[in-house]
């Protein structure tokens, strides 16, 4: 039996790194960022964008669920590798379907991702049983059920509005019971698993800077398919210094320090919980500048739209709130520069119908490094005064996962 639990659930001394599997499985998330960001840039109504959102953040979702799935399950178990596959494969068809989601194939996103859903628990709780262990994924199929049906029901309904409206409540559902720990009335709460906390950062970190990969693609490749000129190539190189800054804002701040922040927080079961929450608005931040990025290349002497302003700044925005509540989670505080930082990118937004695409499109670079500018000034002067670092501590004693 022992032999057997090994066999699935990641032990003490199992390995605390990112599993070569799971970066094939990332390649899938390209296709959803890419798709996602071309479809923002392509809807010209605030539907059109709700919708967008939607489905990234359902495509969000699977990843996340992924790899939680992944940090309690070892990938070098069989029936582990099995569900990854059918996962990437079937966030490969979601990914296909989300240009026409909210059209003729509402019903192949809608039920491949219940059917994700399913799968994972069907699969992994026989491997589990006579455990206790064997909860969790019960309680995540009977909280899947319900969202389930929400999902297929809203793919079988024709009409977009209605659709959107469903689907969202199965998104709540989905998201709540992820935040919550599939709670049951009446039952007590989930027992905590001991996370990997090398494994849960490094996997946080390779998204966001897939996503900003997916920043750079698809400038390339706006660029590429259009006549060159200095308006689309001062876009392109805008575009580019903007991906540096929002690398700079992570790699070089708290997201560096993840890894640390989940090992030692005193609260870390709230970290590892809203740490996709958290993640999930710089992402979205990130698709939002690249998707308003692509419409600033390809039109950069036009007037801004009211949908394109809400990419640019709005991007930042979400970015910069993102980077604030990791800041929180894992220093304690919100930064008083992303703070200002976000105030300075709505107040562009009444500029905003005044100037053309392209100079709307320096307002993101421009706030991202007035924000790097006080970080970096911040930090130089707390060098000088710095206490012992932290990875000088002795870590902590290995704990028994449950």
């Amino acid at each position: 039996m022992d032999a057997g639990r090994r066999l699935i659930t990641r032990g003490p001394g199992g390995a605390r790194r990112t599993d070569l599997l799971e970066l094939f499985f990332d390649l899938a998330a390209i296709a959803t960022l890419t798709l996602a960001s071309t479809k923002m840039a392509t809807e010209q109504s605030w539907t059109g964008i709700a919708q967008a959102l939607l489905a990234l953040s359902t495509l969000w979702a699977v990843w996340v669920t992924t790899t939680s799935f992944t940090d309690l399950y070892s990938p070098q178990a069989r029936p582990v590798q099995l569900v990854i596959l059918g996962i990437m494969f079937g966030g490969m068809l979601m990914s296909a379907a989300l240009p026409t989601a909210f059209g003729d194939h509402g019903l192949v996103f809608g039920a491949t991702w219940a059917g994700i859903n399913w799968g994972r628990a069907l699969v992994v709780i026989p491997s589990l049983r006579g455990r206790p262990e064997q909860q969790r994924p019960k309680r995540v199929l009977l909280w899947t059920t319900v969202s389930g049906v929400l999902w297929i029901t809203g793919g079988l309904i024709p009409s977009p509005g209605t659709r959107l409206v469903v689907w969202l409540a199965a998104l709540a559902v989905d998201y709540l019971g992820f935040g919550l720990r599939f709670p049951l009335p009446g039952r007590p709460p989930l027992p905590r698993y001991d996370v990997v906390p090398e494994h849960l950062a490094e996997r946080y970190q390779q998204i966001y800077v897939l996503t900003l990969g997916e920043l750079i693609l698809v400038t390339v490749l706006s660029l590429s398919d259009m006549p060159f000129s200095a308006g689309r190539i001062t876009a392109f190189a805008t575009a580019f210094v903007a991906a540096v800054l929002l690398w700079w804002s992570y790699a070089r701040g708290t997201g560096a320090r993840l890894s640390i922040a989940i090992e030692r927080s005193p609260h870390r079961e709230r970290l590892v919980q809203t740490n996709p929450y958290v993640h999930w608005l710089m992402v979205v931040g990130v698709v939002g500048v690249a998707a308003g990025f692509m419409r600033v290349i390809e039109h950069p002497t036009e007037r801004p739209d009211d949908t394109i302003t809400a990419l640019i700044l709005g991007g930042a925005v979400l970015f910069l709130l993102g980077r604030a509540a990791l800041d929180h989670e894992v220093l304690g505080h919100i930064p008083l520069s992303h703070v200002v930082g976000v105030l300075a990118a709505v107040a562009l937004v009444p500029a905003a119908p005044h100037v053309s695409n392209l100079v709307l499109g320096f307002g993101t670079p421009i706030v991202l490094l007035g924000v790097a500018a006080v970080e970096l000034m911040r930090r130089q002067r707390s060098d000088g005064s710095a206490a012992p670092a932290e990875d000088e501590r002795p870590p902590r004693p290995p704990e028994d996962r449950h």
